[in-house]
């Protein structure tokens, strides 16, 4: 299904998550000019984590989440996952902050965010458009943009 307009700057935002994602899984080949070391892995992922994530979920639990709640019990589940998902992320960036030993904790995170970031694109931004109707995804858009 082709993403509605009201969702795509939030699928832009995830396009960058996927990236970070990527680089910070054990293994992974170092990537354009972003950090191939340890080190500069964890500061890349926590400035990321400070400028952009941190925005983005808050895009999703202020806007996005009581704009949608209540229209469907898909819609809810799929909700409550994104909401368990973002508190586990924030506790490892949290963690991040504070380890020396780090690529563990990074991988963790690589692995969580890509596929919550999956999750999303996959199953609740599809639920939304399936639930709700042209009119209130249009002033979702609205409220994205503000």
């Amino acid at each position: 299904m082709k993403r509605h307009h009201s969702l795509v700057v939030l699928s832009k935002e995830h396009h960058d998550g996927l990236i970070l994602a990527q680089i910070l899984k054990k293994g992974a080949p170092a990537y354009r000019d972003l950090p191939a070391d340890p080190e500069g892995k964890r500061k890349y992922a926590l400035r990321f984590y400070r400028e952009e994530l941190i925005k983005h979920f808050d895009k999703e639990e202020k806007v996005l989440l009581p704009f949608c709640s209540g229209i469907s019990p898909e819609l809810d589940k799929l909700f409550q996952k994104m909401l368990e998902d973002h508190k586990r992320l924030e506790k490892l960036f949290e963690q991040l902050k504070n380890e020396n030993d780090c690529e563990k904790t990074m991988h963790e995170i690589g692995t969580l965010l890509d596929d919550h970031i999956r999750m999303e694109e996959r199953e609740l931004f599809e639920s939304v458009q399936k639930h709700v109707n042209e009119e209130k995804l249009s002033l979702l858009s609205q409220k994205l943009k503000g």
